[in-house]
């Protein structure tokens, strides 16, 4: 299995559910607002935010690499794609949601900005590109750390930060409790929502606000920016 596969396989067991119920508001007040009928989701994995939408009555599709993470989305909705070439057509979309560190793997500010430029084309004036990551330098600023989350009664997420010069190596296992695990291991560009707002300025994205406040917290950002008509 590819290592970008192995890593969205890590992270599609992690407890949907309680996810589910804890960010559904959030979406709905989202959805609401800006009068969403059609989303697309660049790096959507399993599709967890795939069937939230379609649960609220907005169309909803999305792409992704790691074609292992794509077997459990729902049917119908997703293909493969990278979200430096998004396979949907320009203008489609109210919305488009990248979330989950998609923007912190890429691999440099270039690649960000021309990420930024694909996933705008794909809104019609006037929709909104939704953005979400981890302050991973923010995880650091300490030194190393170590995160844990239990899945069930005999599981656990573990999730290990540390600087790697100008990047912030991350190392993600499930393992079993008091036992041990294979680890997948990847890299994470430093990115606020700052740094995003200040790469969108001469793109032709404004940064709007957000009408709810967001799930998540901690180290968590999210960003909304609009296209100008």
């Amino acid at each position: 299995m590819e290592g970008r596969d192995r890593w969205a396989a890590v992270a599609a067991t992690l407890p949907q559910a309680e996810r589910r119920a804890r960010e559904l508001p959030f979406w709905s007040a989202l959805a609401e607002r800006w009068g969403w009928r059609r989303v697309a989701d660049a790096g959507c994995g399993a599709g967890f935010h795939l069937g939230l939408l379609r649960d609220l009555g907005v169309g909803a599709l999305g792409f992704d690499l790691a074609v292992a993470a794509l077997r459990s989305a729902p049917r119908h909705s997703v293909c493969a794609g990278d979200v430096l070439a998004p396979p949907f057509r320009p203008g489609a979309f109210d919305a488009v949601l990248c979330l989950g560190n998609t923007v912190s793997l890429l691999p440099d500010r270039a690649a960000q900005r021309r990420a930024l430029t694909v996933l705008a084309a794909l809104l019609r004036p006037g929709g909104v590109l939704v953005l979400q990551g981890e302050d991973a330098a923010r995880n650091v600023a300490g030194g190393p750390v170590v995160r844990t989350r239990r899945i069930d009664a005999e599981t656990v997420h573990v999730r290990v930060f540390e600087r790697r010069g100008r990047r912030v190596r991350m190392l993600a296992s499930v393992a079993p409790a008091g036992g041990e695990a294979p680890v997948e291991e990847t890299l994470l560009l430093p990115t606020t929502a700052a740094t995003i707002r200040r790469t969108a300025g001469p793109l032709g994205l404004s940064p709007v606000d957000i009408p709810a406040p967001p799930p998540g917290g901690g180290a968590a950002w999210w960003a909304a920016l609009e296209k100008k008509g």
